[in-house]
């Protein structure tokens, strides 16, 4: 073993930087290794130093049982190309001694120096810093041997026991092997190394080898789960400080997903979608050190049961008569086998509707039409249920739709009431209310979240029609907003059909035609008559134009109390009557 020092006198040293540009330097020979003979004789074997000083005079061997010394000369060498010496010691296998050598040249002033120590023993074994899979290969990485005469480092990978030397890595300081036949990603792989010297003894196999991490993993289709399961790294002198999981996602870069403890060989991971490629590997981490090894990568092309997450009703809305549309969306990426539509009147009791197959394009809003609800009627709650290929099911969120109704009295005013507009994740913006006044359907109020009732006394017509939009914002869990339109039913309020008649009338003043004030839709047939006290029929008419002009047989009637009767029927084939007196005033 070489102990790395050489012999150099300070005052030699002083003179030769003091003297530097006359001084010469004598080189010792480079003895390279020291090895022990069956007999137990050493043989010692050098390399020839380059000097340039004088002519040669001899190569000295030094030894002594002591590192330390004291050494005295054992052999003198008189031949300068001689590379090699048999020391008889006999008992070289069972002491150790050490060695060094020394040039003699005829140099004067030069500086002479002394060759490294060397010992008999063999070279020390070198320390396995980590073993790692890079680039998908194994990789051994270890600490230069401290023997001086190291000259290289046999590898040996470790099948089952035995260590099957690999290769060869020439050079002390040469610390990384990888091997190219290894295959890391089918199994862990384990690899120790021994050092060798230049004359190839061999020193001890380091009996403490190290293996690469394998990495497996178990895919739970219905359960979206990725089961990681790895071999524990147990070799290193701290121990492990974590294992750190990494993943890359679809092509992207790799970064830390979570970190374990040491003693944890599987984790449970969770959150992807299907059809994500995900490359996994664990990174040990040696306590009190920098050193790391790496598993083999291992990547997956998640085939999952995606269930139906996001699942929401955005919009209802009455479309016709009798005519609902439900639009609703979901994942994409759903597994789903199955939908069902449910229906209720409150928000307790549901009842099916429907059973479906899912539509062919989940990336948009679908609809559903309900052609079964009464819109005039009731309004509706709606919500989906979906059935994914492992039989679990999710139920979207609820959505419901806007009933209007109301009055129309015989004063000719109207009432409009309606009721709130549900959606869950969704908040009431306004209340948008359109009528119809026989030229088509224009904004008429706009209402706060709060009212649900609005009432006018006059129209442009008798009979208009009306439906309300209920603004709702929308702002659902996975972030995406919208502003929907729900609209309702539209309501159409017709008068009550009847006759107004005036109490009294002037024949010679202002207001000198007595006839019948008709609130009725489409006149199917009329009749007006008028009697005085006795019966007798004074005037008729069969048209609602037609009045009495308070004359009888050419001659205005006296002043008094007179009856009369009128008879309409409507469209509807309603039948409208007014009986009663009025008073001629003269």
């Amino acid at each position: 073993m070489k102990t790395g020092m050489r012999h150099i006198f300070i005052l030699l040293c002083l003179f030769l930087m003091a003297n530097k540009s006359e001084a010469q330097t004598v080189f010792p020979p480079d003895l390279q290794c020291v090895s022990v003979d069956n007999n137990g004789d050493i043989v010692l074997n050098w390399s020839l130093p380059v000097n340039a000083c004088g002519p040669f005079n001899a190569y000295y061997i030094y030894r002594s049982l002591n590192i330390n010394g004291p050494y005295s000369i054992v052999y003198t060498v008189l031949s300068q190309f001689q590379t090699s010496y048999t020391d008889p010691v006999s008992n070289g296998a069972s002491t150790t001694y050490y060695y060094y050598m020394a040039s003699d040249f005829n140099c004067p002033g030069a500086l002479f120096l002394n060759s490294d120590t060397v010992d008999n023993l063999d070279p020390v074994t070198p320390q396995i810093n980590y073993v790692t899979v890079n680039t998908g290969l194994a990789q051994i990485n270890w600490q230069p041997s401290s023997s001086p005469e190291a000259y290289g480092y046999i590898i040996y990978q470790v099948i089952n026991g035995l260590n099957i030397p690999i290769d060869t890595v020439f050079g002390k300081n040469n610390t990384t092997y990888t091997d190219f036949n290894s295959t890391p990603a089918s199994d862990s792989m384990s690899y120790t190394l021994a050092t060798i010297d230049s004359c190839i003894n061999t020193g001890l196999i380091n009996d403490f080898p190290q293996h690469t991490i394998f990495l497996d993993d178990t895919v739970l289709r219905c359960s979206q789960l990725v089961i990681l399961k790895w071999y524990t790294y147990d070799k290193w002198q701290n121990g492990v400080q974590q294992y750190d999981i990494n993943v890359s996602t679809n092509g992207g870069p790799t970064g830390l997903l979570k970190t374990v403890g040491a003693g944890i060989h599987t984790d449970t991971l969770q959150g992807f979608n299907d059809g994500d490629v995900l490359c996994f590997t664990i990174i040990a981490r040696e306590n009190l050190s920098t050193f790391i090894s790496t598993s083999n990568e291992v990547c997956v092309t998640l085939n999952v049961v995606q269930p139906a997450n996001n699942f929401f009703i955005r919009n209802v809305t009455v479309i016709a008569p009798n005519k609902i549309a439900v639009h609703y969306s979901m994942d994409p990426l759903a597994d789903i086998t199955l939908l069902e539509i449910e229906r209720g009147v409150d928000l307790n009791s549901f009842s099916t509707l429907a059973q479906f197959a899912p539509p062919g394009d989940l990336s948009v809003i679908n609809t559903y039409i309900d052609s079964t609800a009464l819109t005039g009627e009731s309004s509706y709650y709606y919500r989906l249920i979906a059935t994914d290929s492992c039989s679990a099911k999710d139920t979207s969120s609820l959505g419901k739709s806007v009933l209007l109704s109301g009055y129309a009295f015989s004063d000719l005013s109207f009432y409009i009431t309606w009721d709130e507009s549900f959606f869950d994740f969704g908040k009431v913006l306004s209340y948008e209310l359109s009528r119809d006044d026989g030229t088509g359907f224009n904004p008429v109020a706009s209402l706060t979240p709060d009212v649900f009732v609005y009432e006018e006394a006059v129209t442009p017509t008798t009979t208009p029609c009306y439906y309300i939009d209920a603004i709702d914002s929308m702002n659902f869990p996975n972030g995406i907003k919208d502003t929907i339109h729900s609209r309702s039913n539209i309501l159409c309020l017709n008068q009550p059909s009847q006759i107004y008649m005036p109490n009294a009338f002037a024949p010679l003043g202002k207001n000198n035609i007595f006839k019948p004030i008709l609130n009725v839709q489409g006149v199917k047939s009329y009749s007006f008559f008028v009697f005085n006290r006795w019966g007798e029929q004074l005037f008729s008419s069969s048209k609602p134009a037609d009045g009495w002009d308070g004359t009888f047989k050419g001659r205005y009637v006296p002043q008094g109390a007179y009856g009369y009767v009128v008879n309409v029927l409507d469209e509807n084939g309603k039948n409208v009557q007014a009986k009663g007196t009025v008073l001629v005033v003269r």
